[in-house]
Parts: C-alpha cells; structure tokens; sequence
C-alpha cells in the first residue's frame, strides 16, 4: 500500500540496492482473496520470489540486504550492526506516539502531553547523529537506520500541518536546537537519490490521513 510506512521501508531498500522489482499496492480495507491466501493477516509488506513468499518490513529488509549483500546497508562490524538493529527498535516508541496524536486530534491537551513525549522519545536519535559525526547514520550514504525510520520522519511534516505534532518542517519556524542535526540529517535524505525513488509529497500524505479518519482511505490518489 503506497502509503503504508512499513512498506515503504521495504521499497527504500529495493532502491537502495537498485533491484529490479514489480511493485503491487492492495486495498487495506478490501484485501484480495488472493493476498490473504498467502497471508492470513493481510498485512504489508511482503515480498515474494520463486515460489518464496515473507511478510512484515523489518523481515523483508533483512532478507533483502541478505540475498543482495551490496551494496551493504548494515555496518560490517557485528556490534556496530546490533545498535542500529537497537536503534530501529528504539524508534518504536516514536512512531507509535506518532500514531497516538494521529488519534489525539483535536483534544489539544493530550496532543501537549504526547508531544513532550514525542520530544523525548526523538532525542536520543538527535544525539546519535551527533556521536557517529556522519551526514547519515550509516555514515556517507543512508543506510539500514536511515531508512527504517525514514518513512516517518517523512511523514511529520505532514502531521504537523494537520497540528498533531510540533516538529520544524523546513525552515519555518527554525529547528530547535535540542534536534538541530535532526533537521539537517531530514533535509538530506529528502535530497538522497535513493529516498526520492520512493518519497511521496506532504501534500499527498495530508490528503490520504484525512482521508483515512474519514473512514475512507484514498488508496489510489492521482498523482502518486
């Protein structure tokens, strides 16, 4: 599904490795026959190869930087590759606050509370940046962290015009300088050629949220 974060790791990871692939978007709300066949959740992403077929985006993004070692997304050191396996787990916490001011809207107290989390939770990838001292987490070019969280670090611009979240979009108002290389890590995967593959507009995202609290997700938006 084009708007689905989780999937969108996964397309970040087949540009990334530039790996000749047919995408299919499905109907989260109408899930084909043949989909839930395969997989009885129905959930996406899920790849499928040779009679092979795998589910859920973290598993698929392993396999892929398994099956098409280069170029590699991960460190080769063990240790370096665990804290960004950490790090990706650690994000959890900051998408799925993400998700409860989604819910939150409109109640401004709760979005406050969520925010301070949210401001929180953000932090350490903040002073993660600035530990590694590399444009991207993986160091010159993004990398298995860069894009796992990317999908929604593309998506807060979004969230914040809909007033959800307090994150800077752009240059207006400037960042805080509590998430200063946050930004400047933000305005260059946005300007990666590997991210731009995959990037879907804040316009667009706007659109298909208040589509989707309509109760009515537009799955095929013009101009995706």
């Amino acid at each position: 599904m084009k708007f689905c974060p989780y999937a969108e790791r996964t397309r970040l990871v087949l540009a990334a490795k530039n790996i000749p692939h047919e995408v299919v978007n499905i109907n989260l709300k109408q899930k084909p026959e043949w989909y839930v066949a395969k997989h009885a959740d129905g959930k996406v992403p899920a790849l499928e190869l040779d009679n092979h077929f795998v589910p859920e985006s973290l598993v698929t993004c392993n396999l892929l930087e398994q099956l098409y070692p280069e170029p590699a997304l991960y460190p080769a050191d063990p240790w370096a590759k665990a804290r960004d396996q950490f790090m990706v787990e650690q994000f959890s916490a900051v998408s799925g606050t993400m998700y409860q001011m989604y819910r939150a809207s409109g109640d401004a107290e709760k979005i406050k509370e969520l925010s301070d989390t949210f401001n929180k939770k953000i932090q350490p990838f903040e002073e993660e940046l600035i530990r590694r001292g590399t444009p991207f987490y993986h160091g010159d070019r993004p990398g298995m962290l860069d894009l796992m969280i990317w999908p929604w670090m593309e998506r807060f611009p979004a969230a914040r015009k809909l007033g959800v979240t307090t994150l800077p979009e752009g240059e207006v108002p400037p960042p805080p300088p509590s998430i200063k290389n946050l930004h400047e890590w933000v305005m260059r995967m946005t300007q990666h050629p590997d991210v731009k593959k995959c990037l879907i507009a804040t316009e667009h995202h706007m659109k298909f949220i208040m589509s989707s609290k309509t109760g009515k997700p537009d799955y095929d938006m013009e101009g995706v």
